[in-house]
């Protein structure tokens, strides 16, 4: 298929919100993100687990939650804040705003016949 890259906003909240590249990755379940990443979004502390990568190897992760915004579609998605050379968006993410790629034209379309898909739109934590 090759390599597919896609700009969307990131954040906290839909009020926070970074632009950044993400490298599609259909492989992938969840959306990676570097742990410098995750500081400057100032994503709420996770949960800590293991995922298995490509190559067999198990490693351990950081699972939150973050707010996308990508191609005219929204909502929270799950994150591994792990070591990635790069933000990669995985297949929830795309499943959550119901999209695939386009193995031939390398792009994201819509794949789902609503305007926005029913998924959470807003993540706080609970007060102190």
């Amino acid at each position: 298929m090759g390599i597919v890259r896609v700009n969307g906003l990131i954040g906290r909240n839909q009020e926070e919100l970074t632009e950044v590249e993400f490298l599609v990755d259909t492989g992938g379940s969840y959306t990676a993100v570097p742990a410098r990443l995750r500081d400057e979004l100032q994503l709420i502390p996770g949960a800590w687990g293991r995922t298995q990568l490509a190559d067999s190897s198990i490693v351990e992760v950081e699972l939150t939650w973050a707010f996308l915004k990508l191609n005219g579609r929204e909502g929270v998605i799950p994150v591994e804040v792990m070591n990635v050379p790069e933000p990669m968006l995985g297949v929830t993410a795309l499943e959550a705003l119901g999209m695939r790629v386009n193995p031939v034209s390398r792009e994201l379309e819509i794949v789902s016949p609503f305007e926005a898909p029913p998924t959470v739109t807003l993540f706080r934590p609970p007060p102190p």
